[in-house]
This record gives C-alpha cells, sequence and structure tokens, in this order.
C-alpha cells in the first residue's frame, strides 16, 4: 500500500490551507459527485406518492436503500484497500449509472415498483463507496498535523454538494426543465465528480499486489475482527451514529411539532436548510480549531455537551417564544455549528491503529450509515410512549454521553507532533 512520501517542494497553498495537494481534484469530485446525488433528496418522496404509489412503497423503498447505504458504508474502505483507489470510484460510478438507468428509465418512467427497488437499492450502493472510500484516501496522503483540518475540507464538499447546492439546484431544476429531467441530469454530476476523482486526480492508492483470494476474505473478515482486537471503535462506531441522528431524526415530528405553534411548512424548511449551510462553514472552522486545540477535546465540548445543549434549546424555543421564526433560527444555527464539532473524529478514527486504516474508517462509514436507521426509529419507538418532549431529551442524553465516552478512544503509538493534535 502506498504511503505518504515527503515532498522536497515548499508547501503550496493549498497545502497551507490543509489540503493535501496530491489528491486536491479528489475533493472537488466528492463536491460534484454529491450534487449528482442530493438533487432528488429533498422532493424524490412527495413525487413518487403523487404518481400513485402508497406511503407505505415509498416508506419500503427508501428503507431498501438506506440498508443499502449502510451496507456500503461498512464495506468502503476496505473495499479501498482491496481494490485501490480509483478502481474503487470507478465501482461506485458504474453502480450510480446502473441505479439511475434502472430507476428512471424503467421504475419512473414505465411504473415498474420493482426497478423503483432494484435501481434504488443499486444507488445506495454507490455514493459511500465514492465518498467514504475517500476518507482513507485522505488518511494515507494527508499531513498528521493537518488531518482534522483535510477532512474538514471533507466534509465541507460532501455537505455542500449534497445539502446545500444539491437541495437548492433541485429546485431551480424542476421549475425550469421537470422532475425526470432532473433525475437524469444526476448523471452529468456524478459524471463531472468520476471525471475529476479519476481522470483529473493524478495520484492513486494501488491495490497489494499478489493478493491471494483467501487474503482478501481475511480483509473482509477483518471488518468484524478489528472491533474485537481494538474495542474502543464500538465507542467510535456509536459516537458516529450519534453524530447525525437530528438530520434524519427532526424532519420526522419537527414539522408537526411546529406546526402546533403556528409554523409553516415553509418556514421550517428555511431554518433546516439554514442549519446545514451553517454546518458546512463550521466543518472548515472545526477542522482548524480540532488541529489547534485537540482532536477529542473539539469532539467532547463542542460536538458532545454544545450539540446537546443547542438541540434541547432548539426543541423548546417555540414553547418559550411561541411562533417566533428568529428565535428558532438562532438556536437552529447554534445547532448546526455545535454538530461540525464531530469533524475530527475521521482524524482519530484514523490514527487509532497502526495499520488497516481502511477497516477501522469502515467501521466509522458504518455508523454514518446507521444513522439514516436509528434516527427515525427513535422517533418511531419512542414518539408513542414519551411524546416529542422524550425524543428530544433521548437525544440530548446522547450526545451529552459523546462528551464522555470520546475520552476513552486513545490514539495508540503516536509521533511527538501527533500528541498534541490529539491531547
Amino acid at each position: 500500500m502506498n504511503t505518504v512520501t515527503s515532498e522536497a517542494t515548499p508547501p503550496s497553498i493549498l497545502d497551507r490551507v490543509g489540503i493535501p495537494r496530491k489528491i486536491s481534484w479528489g475533493f472537488v469530485g466528492i463536491f460534484l459527485f454529491m450534487v449528482g446525488t442530493g438533487l432528488e433528496v429533498s422532493w424524490l418522496s412527495p413525487y413518487l406518492t403523487g404518481r400513485g404509489l402508497s406511503i407505505e412503497v415509498v416508506a419500503a423503498v427508501f428503507s431498501t436503500y438506506g440498508v443499502c447505504v449502510s451496507v456500503a458504508s461498512w464495506l468502503s474502505g476496505v473495499v479501498f484497500e482491496i481494490f485501490g483507489a480509483k478502481r474503487t470510484m470507478m465501482v461506485a460510478f458504474l453502480l450510480f449509472v446502473g441505479g439511475t438507468v434502472v430507476f428512471v428509465a424503467t421504475g419512473v418512467q414505465q411504473e415498474m415498483v420493482w426497478a423503483l427497488f432494484a435501481g434504488y437499492a443499486i444507488k445506495g450502493f454507490s455514493y459511500p463507496l465514492f465518498s467514504y472510500s475517500f476518507l482513507v484516501w485522505i488518511a494515507y496522503r494527508a499531513d498528521p498535523n493537518r488531518m482534522s483540518t483535510a477532512y474538514g475540507w471533507f466534509w465541507f464538499a460532501f455537505s455542500g454538494g449534497m445539502s446545500v447546492v444539491g437541495a437548492y439546484g433541485s429546485d431551480f431544476l424542476i421549475d425550469n426543465i421537470g422532475h425526470v429531467p432532473t433525475l437524469w441530469i444526476t448523471l452529468v454530476w456524478a459524471g463531472l465528480g468520476a471525471l475529476a476523482m479519476i481522470v483529473l486526480n493524478r495520484d492513486d492508492v494501488r491495490a497489494r499486489a499478489a493478493e491471494s483470494a483467501k487474503s482478501r476474505w481475511q480483509d473482509l473478515a477483518s471488518l468484524v475482527t478489528i472491533m474485537k482486537t481494538e474495542p474502543r471503535l464500538l465507542i467510535v462506531l456509536g459516537v458516529r451514529i450519534i453524530n447525525t441522528l437530528p438530520q434524519f431524526a427532526l424532519p420526522v415530528f419537527m414539522p408537526l411539532y411546529l406546526a402546533d405553534f403556528g409554523f409553516s411548512t415553509s418556514e421550517w424548511l428555511s431554518v433546516w436548510g439554514t442549519i446545514w449551510l451553517l454546518n458546512i462553514v463550521f466543518n472548515l472552522i472545526v477542522g482548524f480549531v480540532g488541529d489547534k486545540i485537540g482532536w477529542k477535546r473539539t469532539i467532547a465540548f463542542v460536538g458532545g455537551f454544545a450539540s446537546a445543549i443547542s438541540l434541547i434549546a432548539f426543541f423548546y424555543m417555540p414553547q418559550l417564544f411561541g411562533h417566533n421564526y428568529w428565535a428558532l433560527m438562532i438556536a437552529g444555527t447554534a445547532l448546526g455549528a455545535s454538530i461540525a464539532g464531530y469533524v475530527p473524529l475521521d482524524a482519530v478514527t484514523a490514527n487509532l491503529v497502526e495499520s488497516n486504516k481502511g477497516a477501522s474508517l469502515s467501521i466509522l462509514n458504518l455508523g454514518a450509515g446507521l444513522s439514516t436507521l436509528v434516527g427515525p426509529l427513535i422517533v418511531g419507538v419512542f414518539a408513542g410512549l414519551l411524546g416529542y418532549v422524550g425524543v428530544a431529551w433521548i437525544m440530548f442524553a446522547l450526545y451529552a454521553s459523546v462528551g464522555v465516552s470520546i475520552w476513552y478512544v486513545t490514539p495508540r503509538k503516536k509521533t511527538k507532533a501527533e500528541v498534541a493534535a490529539t491531547a
């Protein structure tokens, strides 16, 4: 496996801002690919129900997608190690193309339900392989002293493409060319992302030479065995699930909760969009902060305790101030900023093990995938038992637990330079 090599040339502007120069085009590729992924996220469910599908069928389609995202997220790091960087990215792009063709041409345009399931399941494997595999690439190429910053740039590109440009761009495209052409346009954006990642990005991390079938099965088995040899990865898994719980839990019940206080759907969407717009900005800021004050300290106090406080404040603003849009917006922006406190978690995980970084980062990626399932599950299980207040306090407790548990995740075999960064 390729390792980071020393460069005799002076640091470039990219190096100084924390973007590894050798893979700078890869960050562009992530942004473009995630635009293609995000163009359909905010409107696809109501569009399908509007075409006559039952809510149960649509929910099942998205549940299938979520399962595939979780599996692909889990496999992404080890697939990267087995097949190499660019092969993994090419497979991910081909899955995106194949899934889109089946989903749109057969599922949507010919109204074949089986194709909706099959196509969206195939697409569910694509973006985790493309984007989360790049996290391993960063682990091999980033300066250890700037690793948190490099991961901050990754999440800036990821969220900026999917949650900002993808979401807002879909409104423009739907108004001008319609829903189905917008679905086809996703192929263009994904293709541009693959071009930047595979062609313009000249770097590569090649698969290990002379791999036997047995050793590749051992690599896949390491996805499970690594948690036995390094049990602290179980804490990482839990922390990563908690990280993005609001992204998948709040949309399930907050619009209904806010409606009782007079908030319109438009007001909710405006607040929700601003939360994630601020989040991508703070992904960069927190990346720099993490390298300065320590990765675990940032996760504990910003990602853990600050997220807990801001989430509960966001929930209680309507009860305290009624239908006050700006009070809700201020609390929401605080929530978006504090969730960015998890950016250094990638750096902590990459440095937790001396070898097999792909398997360790796959555990982190599994947490990202499971968050898409656990968030709605918490609402579904506890909203009826404890009400929305109970759901909010459960998420508060989970965030607060991160502030304590992250201190037990201690990287081993640190260099002197890394000691200061991970303290």
